[in-house]
């Protein structure tokens, strides 16, 4: 039934033809063009190194894949002429060799140099050995001028005369057997896995040392043919109908390949073959046109002339895919319609598990049914324009829907297909416009939007962002598995979703072209395929698993461009589905220009698999070659170091980045320039290492190679320049040593003598020093009598004064205001007297008796209270007000004395400089100490005191700085005494608004 159905959808569509591109690509290189020193190319041989050399009329040329290198009488010592044979091997199988038209030698190597000089060609059975040219058939013409023809078989050689063929062994020079045989003139040679093969018109023989063998070949080619060969490396072709066959052979016979179709071997005068086996590269060299490279081609693009871009694409059967405008194309290129087209907008279409056709365009949803032919349609119609459209793995349809005038929010629906009448139930109203959907498992839908990627819980329709991808556009999601999701964004590239745990996001390409990634397709070789706006990617799958597991630090992006084969380079992305995987292994991309396809079960990939190559440098514009050590003249101006990795491939594949230390240099990595070279213009004399290194492919590790660079010193940068300096400076030191040390035994003597006198000048000073401490213990005494008096003789009377001045002034007449003044100037003088007189003697027995002082517990507001009652007399004279707002439950660990001075001095202060104010204490105490706060409302102070009085701590610290202060001694002693006892003073100062000072003690 499913048969007969596909058989009757094709004839209700139409077909038209598809254009793809030619089979294999190919290049051709010559010396028009500045690639080949001529076009004549005789041998193509490649080497152990990856390189492939090209035997030429005008030199030795080597190709690396990217560039040309020619190796001629202007680059190797000795060689008279460049005109060159072809190619050769020895028996012993030591490489390659060619020689000139004078008979001298190259080896081809690296670096060739000459293998034999004398200008004859040396005799056909040494180790060289004479080999038959490219494609020599035998003629009657070759007999006239040579007895024999010699085929060289490892350390064989079968002679071929006109009527018979004999074996010889090279080693031991002796004839080994011998058997007629009536060779035929059209008779053609070749040599496979050690084995001499004859051709003559269609037949086939194995030359053995006793007989011709018949041998088959597979499938026979219309045409006789032609056999070109390649006897330096053993490799046969057969030219036949216009198609070049590569030969194997084993047991069975020979067999052939088709390497290359309508093709003219004969018009382009073919002469040297090379067959890459591994790579399915052809090599080609003419005698007249040069070097032709002939690659595969795995990829193909198949445009519909009516519609050339592509966008949507999706499985229709096993072998075609159907495009969103109702294309249907299939992996060999044909291109067939619907007979009904799509109301689409080419960007969103999927087929359901009924095989019916789903398509978005802009509020409606169509569903094309398959019973009909997709003729007929049902419709849906919403309030949003649809933006997106996923099937899930029950078959079930999810739409999403943005609002084209905000596009800040849309909706989420889903739709049973097998439902009877199926209906849009809607899920959630988004806060975002979705444009991709992927249900992961049965409670999680991921949502992507050009503001990121979301995950919805189905049952709490609960919505979070992922906060590694954050605000990336996204462009779509994709996963083979639940444990890892793949999400590909607008220029942020890949993320990987890994085992639901983390996400994680990856390197971008050296281009950055993977940053705007379309999609993501998975193949069963294991290898992800990226398509961008400049090209394809591929990369492998596990290599990426090992970046997101922290297990490598670096990804190799295989990089493929239209040279592959599809028609341009801008995929097209921002369509679901985005590609299509076929069940044959098949992969279709849509682009600008048709649609892709390619078997990625074929594709091969030329890698950068060969070792990192350098033996060549310029020094200022003068070549030089090297192995692995490079020595440079330290007045070099310039060095330009070659790197080369012989590299066939896409150039943009092959990344060389170098690296130099040494000599107190560390570089970073840095890449060299399009023909890999590196240059330095300054380094000092010493030895560096250089590194280069290379990813190698898929498995994401580096290759090697270091070279030693090394700038010689100048003389006197030399080591044993410096030793010699070392030698003669300590010879210097040694000789002033013993100078020295003679000087020395002379001032030892005059120093004795100088001390024997100053010692007894030392006693006499010492017998000085000790009667002048007994004179000052006798002063100090004295002057502690003096105190005494003075506080007996001085204070009782100005105590008496004080006393009597305010009993006058409380008791005699008021009526008289002149009189009470006078009585209350002289109170608060001799009261102002007397206690300033007090406050300096007993700062002096303090300061006398600093070292002996005594602390004592005391209550901070018991002591703050008797000074109040002891100023409150004169506080009311000035009509000022004492608060005391210190708690009771303070108290201080001091000298009592010694505070009490301190208080006294700061109230003194505040009540002379208030007038009609209030003078307040406070006290706030903390873990480590206690904060004592007195605030006046007095006249304040001028900036330039402020600045002096608190500068004024800093300055007391010098003795000769007290010599200086002459504004008043009551704050000099605040400070001293406060240095006493661990204590810190603050000033807070405005003019005509009062002062603020704060004591800071230690608890």
């Amino acid at each position: 039934m499913h048969t007969f159905s596909r058989l009757l959808l094709l004839l209700i569509i139409s077909t038209i033809p598809a254009f793809g591109q030619q089979e294999r690509p190919y290049k051709w290189y010559t010396s028009d063009n500045g690639e080949l020193p001529q076009n004549s190319v005789k041998s193509i041989v490649p080497d152990k190194l990856g390189f492939i050399w090209l035997v030429t009329e005008d030199g030795l040329v080597r190709f690396d894949g990217q560039q040309f290198k020619v190796y001629n009488s202007e680059n190797i010592k000795g060689l008279k002429s460049n005109r060159m044979k072809f190619a050769k091997k020895t028996y012993k199988g030591k490489g390659n060799y060619v020689a000139n038209d004078l008979g001298q030698i190259l080896k081809i190597e690296p670096d060739p140099k000459l293998y034999y000089k004398d200008g004859k060609d040396i005799h056909h059975l040494n180790e060289i050995g004479r080999l038959f040219g490219n494609n020599v058939k035998i003629s009657a013409s070759f007999f006239k001028y040579y007895r024999r023809y010699e085929v060289l078989v490892k350390d064989k050689v079968f002679q071929f005369y006109l009527d018979r063929i004999c074996y010889y062994s090279v080693t031991d020079k002796k004839q080994i057997s011998s058997y007629p045989h009536k060779l035929s003139l059209d008779t053609e040679l070749f040599i496979l896995n050690n084995t001499l093969y004859l051709k003559s018109k269609k037949q086939y023989f194995e030359v053995t040392p006793q007989k011709l063998v018949p041998i088959q070949i597979d499938q026979q080619t219309e045409e006789e043919g032609s056999i070109y060969i390649n006897n330096a490396i053993d490799q046969a072709f057969l030219y036949a109908d216009k198609k070049l066959y590569y030969l194997t052979a084993d047991q069975n016979g020979l067999h052939k390949k088709q390497v290359l179709s309508n093709f003219d071997a004969i018009q382009h005068k073919i002469h040297a073959l090379y067959y890459d086996t591994k790579l399915n590269i052809l090599y080609l060299g003419s005698l007249t046109k040069g070097f032709l490279i002939v690659r595969p081609k795995y990829f193909k693009s198949y445009i519909d002339e009516q519609d050339p871009v592509t966008y949507s694409n999706v499985l229709f059967d096993s072998t075609h895919v159907l495009t969103g405008k109702g294309q249907i194309i299939d992996y060999k290129g044909s291109i067939k319609h619907l007979k009904s087209p799509l109301q689409v907008d080419k960007f969103f279409s999927v087929i359901d598990n009924n095989g019916d056709i789903w398509t978005l365009d802009i509020r409606n949803l169509h569903r094309y049914k398959k019973s009909t032919h997709y003729t007929t349609s049902d419709r849906w119609t919403l309030q949003y324009f649809m933006s997106a459209v996923y099937k899930d793995d029950n078959g079930l349809i999810w739409i999403g829907t943005t609002d084209s005038k905000t596009y800040k929010k849309g909706q989420l629906y889903v739709i049973d297909p097998n439902a009877a009448a199926p209906k849009l139930i809607p899920i959630a109203n988004l806060g975002f416009s979705p444009n991709s959907i992927y249900k992961d498992g049965n409670s999680q839908v991921l949502i992507g939007s050009p503001s990121g990627l979301y995950h919805m819980d189905l049952d709490t329709k609960y919505i979070t962002r992922n906060s590694v991808i954050n605000e990336s556009f996204v462009r779509g999601v994709h996963s083979s598995d639940r444990d890892n999701i793949w999400v590909y964004t607008y220029n942020n590239g890949l993320f990987l979703i890994r085992n639901r745990k983390g996400t994680t996001h990856f390197p971008f390409d050296k281009n950055n072209y993977i940053r705007s990634a379309h999609c993501v397709v998975e193949d069963p070789k294991g290898f992800i395929w990226i398509p961008t706006n400049k090209g394809l990617f591929q990369v492998s799958r596990q290599s990426l698993f090992d970046y997101a597991d922290n297990k490598q630090h670096t990804i190799y992006y295989h990089y493929y461009d239209k040279s592959s084969g599809f028609s341009t380079n801008e995929f097209n992305g921002g369509c679901f589905p985005c590609a299509t995987s076929l069940p044959n292994g098949y992969i279709a991309l849509p682009s600008f220009e048709g649609l892709t396809f390619f078997d990625s079960k074929k594709v091969t990939p030329i890698l950068p698999t060969n070792p990192i190559y350098s033996n060549e440098a310029k020094i200022d514009d003068r070549s030089v070659t090297f192995n692995d050590t490079l020595v440079i003249n330290r007045n070099f101006s310039r060095v330009v170091i070659s790197f080369n990795s012989p590299f066939f491939g896409n150039p943009e594949n092959l990344n060389i980045e170098v690296r130099l230390d040494g000599n107190d240099v560390h570089q970073n990595w840095t890449q060299t320039s399009d023909n890999y070279t590196i240059s330095y213009t300054t380094l000092s004399p010493g030895e560096y290492t250089l590194t280069a290194r290379k990813l190698r492919g898929f498995d994401s590790k580096y290759d090697y190679k270091t070279i030693t660079i090394i700038v010689p010193p100048a003389f006197w940068q030399t080591t044993w320049f410096k030793s010699l300096l070392i030698l003669a400076g300590a010879l210097l030191i040694y000789y002033g040593f013993r100078q020295r040390t003679k000087y020395i035994r002379h001032r030892n003597l005059l120093l004795e003598k100088r001390i024997s006198h100053r010692t007894a000048e030392l006693k006499s000073t010492i017998t000085a020093l000790t009667q002048t401490q007994t004179d000052l213990s006798e002063q100090i005494h004295s002057h502690k009598k003096l105190i005494g008096s003075i506080t007996h003789d001085i204070k009782s009377p100005l105590k008496y004064m004080a006393l009597t001045g305010k009993y006058l002034y409380e008791n005699l007449d008021r009526d008289n205001p002149d009189f009470q003044e006078n009585i209350k100037t002289m109170y608060t003088s001799s009261f102002e007297l007397y206690h300033f007189v007090n406050n300096l003697l007993e700062y002096s027995k303090i300061y006398l008796n600093k070292d002996n002082l005594q602390n004592e517990v005391f209550v901070l507001r018991d002591l703050i209270n008797e000074k109040i009652k002891l100023f409150d007399p004169v506080a009311k004279s000035k009509r000022n007000v004492l608060e005391n707002k210190v708690s009771d439950a303070i108290y201080l660990n001091l000298n009592k004395q010694l505070f009490t001075i301190i208080l006294h001095n700061l109230l003194d202060n505040a009540i002379k400089n208030t007038v009609n104010g209030t003078i307040r204490f406070s006290a706030v105490q903390d873990q480590d100490s206690i904060r004592i706060t007195l605030t006046d409302t007095g006249c304040g102070m001028h900036p330039e005191m402020l600045e002096y009085y608190q500068t004024l701590a800093q300055k007391m610290k010098s003795e000769s700085d007290r010599k200086q202060f002459t504004k008043g001694i009551g704050f000099h002693i605040i400070i001293e005494l406060l240095h006493l006892v661990h204590g810190d003073i603050t000033l807070e100062s405005e003019v005509g608004k009062g002062t603020t000072i704060t004591l800071s003690l230690k608890q």
